[in-house]
């Protein structure tokens, strides 16, 4: 028992999400259409360096394209090489545990009841759960968390702003790794926006003096530069700019969105926004900046639904700095402090802690072999054979027209089709993009078919979904084209020759 106490709650809360999303995420971690090509960009970069055009596609072949995102592509490459897609579902899961373990140890250093805490960082995990994925996203998610404890931290005084100066490095990774550095730069400008203006009026502010004030915007600005501290120069952040500026890609890609109150996966995202308002209102002293930066993320996740777990995220480090200043903490500490103990917040667990659930994961490598499985209703698995049976070999016809979400499915398991789209925005742009989406919902596949044939060539493939306007074309072709096998998430065929 005692070792137990000394040990800490960080073995257990890591273990429960970790099982939570290994079992949950067996194949919800793996619904991503980047992840496969994600992959494949690694194994590229690994083999033959850093490159620059369209490798995939027979639409934009050649064209100007660079992987931005290439750190974390690297990195997916190698943990595919070693345990394979098992070792996505065991990665994603264990950063994702460790991640929320982290955030939870912070909220019961409060002194509040385990079972409210645990529930208030399952509503924030159940808020961004729908963008879990296997992608360099998930760094993103680290990222803005880290830079959110460090300004909470420099806000209350518990660091230096000299000691901020870690961030530099750490932006060069997120840099190469993914675009989301551009949220955490944000962050750091609105922080030092928010902490001058209290300068001024006389509200709590980290800042001691005006030259306090320049170091940090200082930092910000070099934080911000390492955007070009990257192989590519300044085409990775226009890669950015090209997939944030896209005004009619918030309607075409999924991730990118607007947050619909109707649909119920959005929900949990209310609950917590009500949460943190909630903890919010009952502050009993003036908000500090670094409480109130939540509020950008959330009026960002109503624009983008990705931004959803970088809202729960931020706001949960908030309410873990927020909660014992409030009304409601003192009330529950007078009169019910089973629930709220500031005496019971004491506690430490000593980074040893944190080495017994990187015992379990490394123990789990072999033990979770074979786990990950992919859902047949999203992914043409039972295709597979089919399509490599027909792959083309080297110089032969090898155009396949497909679904935006099956590309990156076909560019890593059969790279001998050339594919016609997938979901790398910054590459099609919007009008490609929207051309594709309105003739698959407004009844112009047959008008759109034949002009994109006569535009890029004729196709020699099609691997479309079942329920599509171009699969119903090309099923009324019957006389061009041969369907070769059907499944819950596509229908395959070819042309007759």
């Amino acid at each position: 028992m005692r070792v137990l106490q000394r040990i800490g709650p960080v073995p257990a809360v890591f273990l429960g999400f970790w099982l939570l999303l290994m079992v949950g995420g067996r194949s919800k971690l793996l619904r991503d259409p980047g992840t496969f090509w994600h992959t494949t960009v690694g194994e590229k970069v690994l083999r033959e360096g850093f490159f620059t055009g369209d490798p995939f596609t027979f639409t934009h072949a050649g064209e100007r394209w660079v992987p931005h995102q290439w750190l974390g592509e690297v990195v997916m490459a190698v943990v595919h090489t070693g345990a394979g897609f098992d070792g996505y579902v065991l990665l994603a899961a264990s950063v994702l545990a460790a991640l929320f373990t982290w955030l939870t140890i912070r909220l019961l250093r409060t002194g509040l009841h385990p079972v409210p805490a645990i529930l208030v960082v399952l509503i924030a995990f159940a808020a961004g759960a729908l963008q879990f994925h296997v992608r360099p996203l998930l760094l993103t998610m680290v990222g803005m968390t880290v830079v959110a404890v460090a300004l909470t931290n420099y806000d209350a005084g518990r660091t230096s702003l000299r000691r901020l100066f870690w961030l530099v490095p750490f932006f060069v990774v997120w840099t190469n790794t993914h675009g989301g550095m551009l949220g955490g730069f944000g962050t750091l400008l609105l922080a030092w926006l928010g902490w001058s203006v209290a300068k001024l009026i006389g509200w709590p502010t980290p800042f001691s003096s005006w030259r306090d004030a320049g170091l940090f915007l200082l930092l910000a600005v070099v934080c911000g530069l390492t955007a070009f501290a990257n192989p590519y120069g300044w085409e990775i952040p226009r890669a950015w700019w090209l997939i944030m500026s896209g005004p009619k890609i918030p309607q075409l890609i999924e991730e990118h969105k607007r947050l619909d109150p109707a649909d119920l996966t959005s929900w949990p995202l209310f609950a917590f926004t009500a949460v943190y308002l909630f903890v919010l209102a009952g502050l009993r002293e003036r908000p500090r900046v670094a409480w109130l930066l939540p509020m950008f993320w959330l009026a960002q996740s109503f624009l983008r639904v990705r931004h959803g777990p970088l809202f729960a995220l931020v706001g949960l480090v908030a309410v873990a700095d927020l909660w014992p200043r409030t009304r409601w903490a003192a009330w529950l500490a007078a009169k019910r402090p089973d629930l709220h103990d500031p005496a019971r917040g004491h506690f430490a667990s000593p980074p040893a802690a944190w080495l017994i659930p990187l015992v379990v994961v490394f123990a789990a490598v072999p033990v979770f072999r074979g786990w990950a499985k992919f859902d047949r209703e999203k992914w043409p698995v039972e295709l597979l054979p089919l399509l490599k049976e027909h792959e083309p070999k080297t110089g032969e016809p090898n155009r396949m027209f497909n679904s935006c979400n099956l590309g990156g499915f076909v560019i890593y398991y059969t790279p001998g089709y050339k594919v016609f789209l997938d979901d790398r925005a910054e590459l099609f742009g919007d009008e490609f993009l929207a051309r594709f989406v309105e003739a698959d919902q407004d009844g112009e596949a047959a008008k759109a078919i034949d002009a994109w044939q006569r535009e890029y060539g004729r196709f020699d493939f099609a691997l479309v979904t079942p329920g599509s306007e171009f699969a119903a074309e090309f099923r009324r072709r019957s006389g061009e084209w041969e369907p070769l096998g059907e499944s819950p998430a596509a229908v395959f065929f070819r042309r007759r020759k």
